[in-house]
This record gives structure tokens, C-alpha cells and sequence, in this order.
């Protein structure tokens, strides 16, 4: 089987128990296939029984060869988007399956009625699995990680005093979503107070934010853009509790287990919150939020700015005393 894994970082952690499910149900020498975007889909390559597709954003030829000798395989669509079903098609695969969405019906040999009512994302792709028959009792996310990740994350850590906490102050969808960057940097005053270090994670884009909350303050220490997916995740598990944004690394580190503070503004913790049993939930109760919008309409951003740095710090700290 071959799976067309979704493009987006937190939608393709929550389809982890897709794939556990799918690579503990194979018989002897079978394989599952997992195809997404490459610096996603490596992040997933210690799964058992998974081999690895690099999908290329653009590059149908590249595509089309990519998935050519998989031709009598079944291709399971996460992703609702037309292409990504057209592309199996075109591919030749024997069997497409997936949700009747974006008028893709008929380039579907089963297609899945979508559920009415409105699921959690990883429920959502588990109830794919379900309508097809196919195994779905695991519902945990979950991560494996090699002893190689650990330790490129350790050589990346060596003179750091533990213990760490790590801060990800971005959030691709927009900044809705992003904390205050002056509180993440009071945040990190208070922590090194406290006696931690504190490491910052995230893409080439926060690196510049990395750098404002990391500036003037020892202990501090920047890895923004500086790091493969992977071996982030390796830092988290090392980690004595990260905090976020409702992000993509929000959901790594719910996948990882590992204790987290997750700070919501314009979504629904409902809908894509952290699925971890140590995890807490920041969200102020405001009558314009969730609005689900990339940007305030109003330009106040209240949903996050009212949500203080003394709080995530006393969440963070009563987080500790319970684990």
C-alpha cells in the first residue's frame, strides 16, 4: 500500500495511527509506502516495515515516476485535494481509496463518504481506515525515533546544561496563531530564573524571532533553521516540556509525549489540540474565538494576548509537580 501522507506537519502527525496501524497489520516481506513532501515524510522513516517516497511540490513528471512501479498497489489518499487523487490516477495505481471530496469521486475506485459531524483530525483519518475496513485500533499518536536521531540531537545539545525547555514560537498558518514574540522572551527570562536553559526551535523563518527572544539573556540558545525535522525531534525528547503555538511542532512534541504547554488564539483545541496526556491547553473564552482566520479582523490579537507569560510559566511548573 501506498500512502499519500498530508503536506502539512501537524495533519501528518495526526495521521500516525494510520500508519501504525497499517505497517503492524502487513504479513512477512510486505511493505507500506509512505509519499509526502521529503522534509515531512523523512521525519517518519523509523517505522517498522515503512519504506519512504519523496512527493516533489510542482514535479509531476518526477511524481508520475516516483509511483510508477507501484502500479498494482492500493494508493490511500489522506490528503481531500484533487490532485493528490489525480496524480494516483494518472500514476496508474489499480486502487485509489479515500474521502469523496474536491469532486474526485470518480478518480476513486472507494470513495468514503466524509462524517457529518465535525471530528478531531486524527479521528478524522481514522475513520477513513475504519469505512474501508481497514485495521484501526491503535488511535494513540506515536513516533519512533532511532538511537542515530538521539544522538545527533545530543551532539547538537553538548555543552548545554539540562535541564532544557524548548520554546516554538512559530505557527505556519499565520499570526492568529503565534503567541506575542515580548512574551516568549519574558517567558524565557522567567525559565532561566528558574534554573533551566531554554532552546528555541523552528524554521529558517523564525529564525529572526529566535534571535529577539534569545537577545540579552544568557542560557538562551537559538536552533531555528539550524535543524532537519528529525533531529528537532530527537531535542524534543531530550526536553523537559516544550512550548508552542497550535503548530506542527505542537503536535511533534503530543507525539513524542513529552510534557507541553500548548497555547491556542483563532483555533479550536477541539478540532487539532495536542493529543497527550501531558499536555495543558491555554485558551481564553472570548466571544470572537475560535474565528479559524489566518489574521485578526479586529487587530487585537486578544486571544493570545491575554494569555500571560506568568500563566504559561505557573502551567508550565504545575505540569512539572503532576509528572
Amino acid at each position: 500500500m501506498v500512502i499519500r501522507i498530508p503536506n502539512w506537519l501537524g495533519d501528518a502527525l495526526m495521521a500516525t495511527p494510520v500508519y501504525y496501524n497499517l505497517c503492524q497489520s502487513l504479513i512477512s516481506e510486505e511493505k507500506l509506502y509512505l509519499f509526502g513532501p521529503p522534509q515531512i515524510v523523512e521525519l517518519f522513516k523509523d517505522f517498522p516495515n515503512v519504506g519512504i517516497l519523496y512527493y516533489k511540490k510542482g514535479r509531476t513528471k518526477d511524481n508520475l515516476a516516483v509511483l510508477k512501479p507501484f502500479k498494482r498497489h492500493i494508493g490511500l489518499l489522506l490528503p481531500n485535494s484533487f490532485s493528490s487523487a489525480w496524480l494516483f490516477f494518472r500514476a496508474g495505481l489499480k486502487e485509489r481509496w479515500g474521502y469523496a471530496k474536491d469532486l474526485r469521486r470518480f478518480l476513486l475506485t472507494k470513495a468514503v463518504k466524509p462524517p457529518k459531524k465535525r471530528l478531531h483530525q486524527k479521528d478524522y483519518y481514522l475513520n477513513l481506515l475504519k469505512e474501508l475496513g481497514l485495521p484501526c485500533e491503535f488511535r494513540d499518536l506515536v513516533l519512533p525515533l532511532s538511537c542515530e536521531v538521539i544522538e545527533q540531537a545530543e551532539l547538537l545539545l553538548k555543552g548545554i546544561d539540562r535541564p532544557f525547555i524548548v520554546l516554538a514560537p512559530g505557527a505556519a498558518y499565520g499570526p492568529a496563531k503565534m503567541w506575542p514574540k515580548d512574551y516568549y522572551r519574558e517567558l524565557a527570562r522567567k525559565l532561566v530564573k528558574h534554573g533551566y536553559r531554554v532552546v528555541i526551535c523552528g524554521s529558517e523563518r523564525e529564525r529572526e524571532v529566535g534571535e529577539y527572544i534569545k537577545e540579552g539573556v544568557s542560557g538562551v540558545y537559538n536552533f531555528c533553521g539550524k535543524t532537519d525535522l528529525p533531529t528537532v525531534a530527537g531535542i524534543f525528547s531530550l526536553a523537559e516540556a516544550v512550548v508552542s503555538n497550535d503548530s506542527g511542532l505542537m503536535h511533534l512534541a503530543a507525539a513524542l509525549k513529552v510534557p507541553q504547554v500548548a497555547i491556542f488564539g483563532s483555533t479550536d483545541p477541539e478540532l487539532t489540540g495536542p493529543l497527550n496526556p501531558k499536555a495543558v491547553v491555554l485558551k481564553k473564552k472570548l466571544p470572537c474565538s475560535p474565528c479559524f482566520k489566518r489574521t485578526c479582523k479586529y487587530g487585537h490579537y486578544n486571544c493570545l494576548k491575554y494569555i500571560s507569560p506568568k500563566e504559561v510559566l505557573h502551567s508550565l511548573l504545575k505540569l512539572f509537580s503532576n509528572f
